[in-house]
């Protein structure tokens, strides 16, 4: 790997700038990713006890649910806009803190209108994290950026699987505002991971970085010898490869934004506990983490596209047969973790993809990918489970889920190939 050198007033860093620095960093990142995921999906079991509370209906579950996703996926396009322009390490610590200060809350309202207050705020404090901790862990190792990436999203999934399981037992033995006791452990955990990683110092080195980087693209361009009708030709292209990444993207995701309300309304119909249902979620999403992990380790660089076309085609199937009336509870948990391995465990390869088509804006590539994606799977997938929610067959859902999953991987084969990958590249010819 080439060695660069850091400017002289960052001289701690410079004398570790070596692999070691740089797997420091990415562990910080990764648990620090780790932390703010679980306060996301600290919601996730409660949704039948806030269901009761508030009795929602079908138009108000609908709502609750878009409130608690798109607040995410709106800030993230914001912010990952904003980290391409200026430097935005702050967001590394106080994009967690606020959301575990908000999103732990939610047991205290009594009026809708506080609980979606929370659930936004919360969300922007989630969405303000991930493009700047994203962009910097793909700079990390840009050799080896999808596996890096990979290892950074391992973090996410395993928050994911950590917040279901935490305010399940906590709520369960302790009620509903007792989440606030998980604001001390994890304030300590986000200052503990920040100095332990100097993660303020590398992002503003890695942004000092890429903008070095830009200014040579720049005089690159500048020097050529293209026309203005060319250039306006390579905006519109890449436009439409920003709104067929977000179509693909957001398609994909669908399910990955439902499964864990179908989970919880679902279980609780067959009389599970909260507790019972937020283990079988923490099951779900620790199937996504073994994705990540072997994506880490198995993946190769240019397969990205193929992961995107195949690993859609492979969960349809179960995702068909979940929603069948004739599947069991036991079989419709078992499958729960080869979807969660091939469809969620694989979503690094979005991420990675992205920021090859979009290298002068990574940061935005970062959160269309893990953003404002996400943002439209769930204006997707919230009416089709709130009505099959309030038709009492929500599992159903996941029939119809394939429907979206098997678009994107046809609108996938579409896509340019990526260097390496002779298969994606005579597409491109």
């Amino acid at each position: 790997m080439t060695k660069t050198t850091l400017p002289e007033h960052q001289p701690a860093l410079a004398e570790s700038l070596s692999n070691g620095w740089r797997l420091r960093a990415l562990i910080s990142l990764t648990l620090l990713h780790t932390l703010v995921d679980a306060s996301a999906l600290l919601i996730a079991p409660l949704w039948p006890s806030l269901n009761q509370q508030f009795q929602f209906g079908t138009t108000g579950l609908t709502f609750a649910f878009i409130v608690q996703a798109l607040p995410t996926s709106l800030s993230q396009a914001v912010f990952g806009v904003l980290r391409d322009r200026i430097s935005t390490p702050i967001f590394l610590w106080t994009g967690p803190l606020v959301a575990i200060l908000f999103l732990s809350l939610v047991g205290f309202p009594t009026h809708f209108g506080v609980l979606c207050f929370l659930l936004i705020v919360g969300g922007t404090g989630v969405g303000a994290f991930h493009p700047e901790s994203a962009v910097t862990a793909g700079r990390l190792f840009p050799s080896h950026k999808t596996r890096s990436l990979s290892v950074f999203m391992l973090g996410g999934t395993l928050g994911l699987c950590l917040g279901p399981l935490l305010s399940g037992i906590v709520v369960e033995n302790y009620g509903l505002k007792s989440l606030v006791w998980l604001i001390p452990g994890f304030a300590i955990g986000i200052f503990s991971l920040m100095k332990f990683g100097q993660l303020m110092s590398v992002s503003r080195y890695l942004k000092q970085e890429m903008d070095e980087e830009k200014e040579l693209l720049a005089v690159a361009e500048e020097s050529s010898s293209e026309t203005p009708t060319v250039s306006r030709t390579i905006v519109w292209k890449t436009v439409g490869l920003m709104a067929a990444m977000l179509m693909i993207c957001s398609l994909r995701l669908v399910p990955n934004q439902a499964l864990d309300k179908v989970i919880s309304f679902h279980l609780e119909s067959q009389k599970f506990s909260t507790s019972e249902i937020a283990q079988v979620q923490s099951l779900f999403l620790a199937s996504a983490s073994l994705g990540m992990m072997l994506m880490a380790f198995f993946f190769r660089n240019g397969w990205e596209k193929r992961f995107m076309i195949f690993c859609p085609l492979l969960s349809a199937p179960m995702l068909w047969y979940m929603g069948q009336p004739e599947c069991s509870v036991i079989v419709f948990i078992a499958l729960l973790v080869p979807v969660g391995v091939i469809l969620w465990g694989t979503a690094s390869a979005m991420v990675s993809y992205g920021q090859y088509l979009f290298p002068k804006g990574a940061g935005f590539a970062s959160a269309l990918t893990m953003g404002m994606a996400w943002g439209v799977g769930s204006l997707i997938q919230a009416p089709i489970t709130s009505y099959f929610q309030d038709q009492d067959r929500v599992s159903y859902a996941c029939t119809v889920f394939v429907i979206p999953v098997l678009l994107s991987a046809v609108f996938a084969c579409f896509l340019p190939g990526m260097p390496g990958n002779p298969a994606t590249e005579s597409i491109e010819k």
